[in-house]
Protein backbone atom coordinates (compact mmCIF):
# COMPACT_ATOMS: atom_id res chain seq x y z
CA UNK A 1 0.00 0.00 0.00
CA UNK A 2 2.37 2.40 0.65
CA UNK A 3 4.40 1.80 -2.11
CA UNK A 4 1.10 2.56 -4.33
CA UNK A 5 0.53 6.02 -2.64
CA UNK A 6 4.33 7.04 -3.19
CA UNK A 7 4.02 6.33 -6.63
CA UNK A 8 0.94 8.41 -7.11
CA UNK A 9 2.89 11.33 -5.67
CA UNK A 10 5.63 10.31 -7.92
CA UNK A 11 2.96 10.76 -11.18
CA UNK A 12 1.87 13.62 -9.96
CA UNK A 13 5.03 15.46 -9.55
CA UNK A 14 6.05 14.23 -12.90
CA UNK A 15 2.60 15.88 -14.75
CA UNK A 16 3.72 18.80 -12.71
CA UNK A 17 6.86 18.53 -14.27
CA UNK A 18 5.29 18.10 -18.03
CA UNK A 19 3.31 21.50 -17.36
CA UNK A 20 5.73 23.18 -16.86
CA UNK A 21 8.44 22.39 -19.12
CA UNK A 22 5.00 22.72 -21.59
CA UNK A 23 4.54 26.56 -20.22
CA UNK A 24 8.75 26.95 -20.75
CA UNK A 25 8.28 25.79 -24.03
CA UNK A 26 5.26 28.09 -24.87
CA UNK A 27 6.64 30.75 -23.59
CA UNK A 28 9.84 30.03 -25.83
CA UNK A 29 7.75 30.29 -29.27
CA UNK A 30 6.32 33.47 -28.45
CA UNK A 31 7.89 36.61 -30.27
CA UNK A 32 10.06 39.09 -28.39
CA UNK A 33 9.55 43.18 -29.37
CA UNK A 34 12.24 42.98 -31.99
CA UNK A 35 11.06 40.13 -33.17
CA UNK A 36 7.20 41.47 -34.06
CA UNK A 37 8.90 45.16 -34.78
CA UNK A 38 10.77 43.03 -37.69
CA UNK A 39 8.21 41.05 -38.79
CA UNK A 40 5.09 43.94 -38.43
CA UNK A 41 6.85 47.31 -40.42
CA UNK A 42 8.08 48.29 -37.83
CA UNK A 43 5.64 47.50 -35.04
CA UNK A 44 2.41 48.26 -36.84
CA UNK A 45 0.31 46.07 -34.94
CA UNK A 46 -3.06 45.32 -33.54
CA UNK A 47 -4.28 47.21 -30.74
CA UNK A 48 -1.46 50.27 -31.60
CA UNK A 49 -3.06 53.12 -33.09
CA UNK A 50 -1.18 55.21 -35.00
CA UNK A 51 -1.52 57.90 -37.51
CA UNK A 52 -3.29 55.91 -40.89
CA UNK A 53 -5.78 54.73 -37.78
CA UNK A 54 -6.72 58.12 -36.87
CA UNK A 55 -7.33 59.43 -40.27
CA UNK A 56 -9.49 56.34 -41.08
CA UNK A 57 -11.36 57.33 -37.88
CA UNK A 58 -12.04 60.88 -39.25
CA UNK A 59 -12.90 60.08 -42.74
CA UNK A 60 -15.30 57.47 -42.27
CA UNK A 61 -18.30 59.40 -40.85
CA UNK A 62 -17.56 61.71 -44.04
CA UNK A 63 -17.26 58.33 -46.59
CA UNK A 64 -20.35 56.75 -44.80
CA UNK A 65 -22.22 60.30 -44.99
CA UNK A 66 -21.54 61.10 -48.65
CA UNK A 67 -21.91 57.18 -49.94
CA UNK A 68 -25.44 57.73 -48.20
CA UNK A 69 -25.98 60.81 -49.81
CA UNK A 70 -25.13 59.52 -53.21
CA UNK A 71 -27.29 56.50 -52.57
CA UNK A 72 -30.56 58.67 -51.38
CA UNK A 73 -30.47 61.20 -54.19
CA UNK A 74 -32.55 59.92 -56.81
CA UNK A 75 -35.11 59.57 -54.32
CA UNK A 76 -34.82 63.50 -53.19
CA UNK A 77 -34.08 64.81 -56.52
CA UNK A 78 -37.25 65.82 -58.17
CA UNK A 79 -37.68 67.45 -54.49
CA UNK A 80 -34.80 70.18 -55.68
CA UNK A 81 -36.05 73.50 -57.54
CA UNK A 82 -33.80 73.51 -60.77
CA UNK A 83 -36.34 76.07 -62.54
CA UNK A 84 -33.97 79.16 -62.06
CA UNK A 85 -31.06 77.12 -63.40
CA UNK A 86 -32.25 76.78 -66.87
CA UNK A 87 -32.13 73.69 -69.57
CA UNK A 88 -28.38 72.13 -70.05
CA UNK A 89 -26.19 73.55 -72.50
CA UNK A 90 -26.56 71.45 -76.06
CA UNK A 91 -23.25 71.13 -78.04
Amino acid sequence: MISSLQSTEDDDTETEGVKQSLEDKMKSWEASEEEIKAASLGGITPGKNDGFDIGLYLAFPIIVGTSLLFAVFPFIMDKIDVTSVGPPPIV
